[in-house]
């Protein structure tokens, strides 16, 4: 056995079944040992693709993603998809082929210090220099990508280990780490959280990815219906709250705002979200000055920047877990004006949206009328994502996916690939922007190549619409940020999927109720109005 089968084979041992790359230096033992091993290789054309399957397949299952990719500028161009999980706390693997350990650092091709550049942004990062060691180090990885709070980790593999012949009878076997994923709240702390509680009369909990990531959708839920709490999602975030609820109150963080909560709230509980621009650094004015705050995190570090009166080192499940014997009141007539205020500033936003021609609204409408409870909906954009957040959030299921707490465009073509992978038989659909789009519009042919298909529905206003608005209202025209026509169903056509291009809004629904069933995937091109939501 090779050290390249035996990585395969231990990858096999950690649960995955299919690893993303982008062929090249230092690979071809690597996805010869994977396809050996049973391990699917799906094909990209872009390493920042291959980055985002691995981070977006984290993002929707909680499992760690695994991409492969060659050397030198290839790492770099993958490392944008390990950022994004930095920033989410996604599970993730890079792996890098490198050339030989023995001729590192005298120039041979594409000599880099892989492990050097990825290091800043991951939780492991390491050369594998020993192939006895192998087992070890794919453990170690994976334990790290998955224990606490999660995140990217990190393994340049060079050719000659890759290649080294392996005893089989003579490997050490050493237990695998454990993943450590559960921290129960100390018994005192959560008798503080249960006081603070208690003596709200308008709390607020806004619930960011470190919920999702702790599986405390259910315990989220039980404890907001019986107490009646609204709670929020800072924008980006991954949901943890899985179905419609009375109490999802919509995204905090918003570049174009959002009912008034946060500011109004004299208590806020902070479950696995960041104190950052999306809940105002918790400061005044965004928050109240005699506001408390509550903050839990699985993450001790994370609870160090920013205020708190009580910070409590937990993941989110287990202290709601704990919560549940503790007595509190219900907050029936805060929840009711909460509702009030997030209705009215939806309707706000609707009756604003102008609708003489194609506009964002209408692919909403289309989409509300046409998603099924358990699609798989992906956004990828930053004017189209307003609107999405706006108008159609009424529910924020954990399968949805956005671009994460980085805000990146451009991931949403490899994560819908990554969400086929995932769901085989749910409908995965992406609303993209024209922008977003053609960061990854090359990936079509592989995902119609390789039969992973979904719909995409592209608003296309001719522009970066959220940047040239501001610069609309700033300088009095948009400054580099127009773009020119381009016709989206001709060229996911050209790249061998199918293209639709609509030009009347009764044409959204059905054109997606068709391409649900097509087994390719399809592009529907809806030229829209720009514009940016605004409560008037």
């Amino acid at each position: 056995m090779t050290g390249a089968e035996l990585f395969a084979a231990e990858l096999r041992r950690q649960g995955v079944s299919w690893i993303s790359t982008l062929c090249g230096n230092g690979l071809n033992s690597i996805l010869a040992g994977c396809r050996r091993a049973g391990i699917r290789l799906v094909d990209t054309r872009n390493e920042q693709a291959a980055a985002y399957m691995a981070e977006g397949w984290g993002r929707l299952t909680r499992q760690v993603g695994v991409c492969a990719v060659s050397s030198g500028v290839a790492h770099a161009n993958a490392l944008t998809g390990v950022l994004n999980a930095h920033f989410d706390g996604a599970p993730m693997l890079l792996v890098t082929g490198a050339g030989p350990v023995r001729t590192a650092g005298s120039g041979h091709f594409q000599d880099l210090d892989h492990v050097a550049l990825a290091a800043p942004l991951c939780k492991y990062a390491r050369q594998i220099d020993v192939p006895e060691r192998i087992p070890e180090f794919v453990a170690q990885a994976f334990a790290a990508a998955l224990s606490g709070r999660p995140g990217p980790v990190h393994l340049t593999f060079p050719m000659d280990v890759q290649d080294a012949v392996v005893d089989e009878a003579r490997l050490p076997r050493p237990a695998a780490p454990a993943a450590c994923t559960r921290m129960a709240p100390e018994p005192g702390l959560l008798a503080e959280a249960g006081a603070l509680l208690a003596r709200a009369e308008r709390p607020l909990i806004v619930a960011g990815s470190g919920a999702y990531y702790a599986d405390a959708a259910a315990a989220l839920e039980r404890f907001v219906a019986a107490h009646d709490v609204p709670v929020a999602v800072p924008i980006w975030d991954r949901g943890a709250v899985p179905h419609a609820l009375p109490q999802f109150m919509g995204v905090l963080g918003a570049a174009s705002g959002g009912p008034r909560l946060l500011a109004d709230a004299d208590l806020l509980l902070l479950l696995g979200a960041a104190c950052d621009y999306r809940v105002g650094g918790l400061q005044p004015p965004a928050v109240s000055p005699d506001a408390r705050i509550l903050r839990v995190d699985v993450d001790p570090t994370r609870l160090h920047t920013g205020p708190a009166d009580l910070a409590i080192p937990a993941d989110p499940r287990s202290f709601l877990e704990a919560l549940e014997p503790i007595s509190l009141p219900r907050y029936d007539a805060w929840l009711a004006e909460a509702q009030r205020r997030r209705r009215e500033f939806r309707a706000r936003v609707a009756a604003a949206a102008p609708r003489e021609r194609l506009h964002a609204v209408h692919i909403l409408e289309a989409l509300q009328e046409t998603l099924s409870e358990d699609a798989v909906f992906l956004i990828d954009g930053g004017s189209i994502g307003q609107w999405y957040h706006q108008l159609l959030c009424d529910r924020y299921p954990g399968h949805n996916l956005t671009c994460g707490a980085s805000a990146v465009i451009g991931y949403g073509i490899p994560g819908a690939m990554a969400a086929r992978l995932a769901y085989p038989d749910r409908p995965v659909v992406l609303l993209s922007g024209d922008g977003s789009m053609t960061f990854t519009l090359a990936e079509l042919e592989c995902a119609a190549r390789q039969r992973l298909p979904f719909v995409a529905i592209v608003a296309d206003d001719q522009a970066w619409g959220i940047v040239a608005v501001a610069h609309q209202e700033v300088y009095g025209e948009p400054l580099a940020s127009r773009l020119g026509p381009l016709r989206f169903d001709l060229v996911a056509e050209g790249f061998g999927a199918r293209g639709v291009r609509v030009s009347r809004p009764e044409e959204i629904a059905p054109a997606i109720r068709e391409a649900l069933s097509a087994d390719l995937p399809t592009v529907i091109h809806v030229p829209i109005a720009g514009g940016f939501p605004s409560a008037g």
